[in-house]
């Protein structure tokens, strides 16, 4: 069974942002970028437990060649995406469940 995949507006900002910055390095590599996510998308909704959690309610998905890390979290058969955060950055930047 998949789960319904949604994604909240710092996700979408969070992802064009990524895009963007891909490809101003190189043309192209912000399409793959978005084909790893989307892979990493139907992962989830395929198997939404299988992912650790980072904090009470959110897990944290990495995808597997570019260093950003998708946080979401589940309530029934829906899948909410927090966000999708570089992982350099700071454990208080990730996103937590509201």
């Amino acid at each position: 069974m998949a789960f319904q995949l949604t994604l909240s507006d710092r996700a979408v900002r969070e992802i064009g942002e990524a895009y963007e910055w891909y490809e101003d390095q190189v043309a192209g590599l912000g399409h793959d970028f978005l084909s790893v996510l989307d892979t990493q998308f139907e992962m989830i909704a395929q198997s939404p437990k299988l992912y650790a959690e980072t904090q009470r309610g959110v897990r944290r998905a990495l995808l597997s060649i570019f260093p950003y890390g998708v946080f979401y979290a589940t309530k029934g058969d829906l899948v909410s995406v927090l966000g999708v955060v570089h992982t350099s950055r700071h454990p208080r930047r990730w996103p937590r469940r509201a």
